[in-house]
């Protein structure tokens, strides 16, 4: 048998939603595991007393909701606030909660701009593309020219949220861009890839040969390519339009109706549609 974890309080009738991990919590431990895995996230923002009030009140945690008001009032760091709200619970081991304090505690001396980017960030890894680069935009506005190393971070950024959108001329002049900015090789490379990308064969061959100081990255990017390539070949979707390449040419011979295969085609086409949907939803 699994091993039994009595809860604290009770369930809220009423959720408390996090917008900024877009989330509805409906107890505290459910808190605490966002705390913890979200710790890196964490700042002030989190301090908000309606939080506190929708644990007092929805989750029936008055002593605690005591504990965080008085933290408040005294303008205490994030870290203790969720210092306070893990070890009242106890879900997690004191080594997890100890770290987790650490973690806060070094995040707090990140300039505005630099906790604006891992905001960008979070909503880049979590696939909420148009926010990230909205958010992305705006930094690009805030950030001092001098600051060429987060400048070119949210440029490049920007061009793996286009490239996730298949916007590659959009993605390819942000790569360029973070590479200009601070001469990273990784930057050069995607800039090329999404050069080759939107490019026609001769096209991409005639760019290369114009700019021989991208030769050798060129190939590396050539070699991703093929990379690639292979291992799409390995792919669900890729084996399914093989399958129904062959169904086409069967049917054609001996139905004569393509009909089947256009059905079955659409169907593996709005479903790679709606997965894209939810990607950048």
């Amino acid at each position: 048998m699994g091993q039994i974890i009595l809860g604290t309080g009770r369930q809220a009738v009423t959720p408390y939603f996090v917008e900024k991990f877009y989330i509805n919590l409906y107890s505290v431990e459910e808190l605490c595991y966002l705390l913890v895995e979200k710790a890196e996230m964490l700042d002030p923002e989190i301090m908000r007393r309606d939080l506190v009030q929708w644990l007092d009140e929805q989750c029936g945690l008055n002593q605690l909701a005591h504990a965080l008001y008085s933290l408040l009032n005294q303008n205490g760091s994030t870290a203790a606030f969720v210092g306070i709200i893990l070890e009242y619970v106890s879900l997690y081991s004191a080594d997890v909660v100890a770290r987790t304090e650490e973690i806060i505690r070094n995040n707090e001396d990140l300039s505005p701009s630099e906790r604006q980017k891992s905001k960008a960030d979070y909503m880049l890894l979590n696939g909420r593309l148009y926010g990230a680069l909205k958010q992305y935009h705006a930094l690009l506005m805030q950030i001092p020219e001098t600051n060429r190393t987060l400048l070119s971070q949210v440029m490049h950024n920007m061009g793996v949220a286009y490239a996730k959108l298949f916007m590659f001329r959009q993605a390819a002049d942000r790569f360029k861009q973070a590479y200009e900015t601070d001469g990273a090789e990784d930057s050069l490379a995607l800039y090329l890839t999404c050069v080759r990308l939107y490019s026609q064969d001769k096209e991409y061959v005639s760019f290369i040969a114009d700019h021989p100081e991208y030769h050798n990255v060129s190939l590396r990017v050539e070699r991703h390519m093929e990379q690639a390539a292979g291992q799409f070949e390995a792919t669900d979707e890729n084996r399914m339009l093989f399958t129904l390449q062959v169904f086409k040419e069967e049917g054609s011979s001996t139905a004569g109706s393509d009909t089947p295969y256009y059905e079955e085609i659409e169907k593996l086409t709005n479903a790679l549609k709606e997965r894209y949907r939810e990607y950048v939803s």
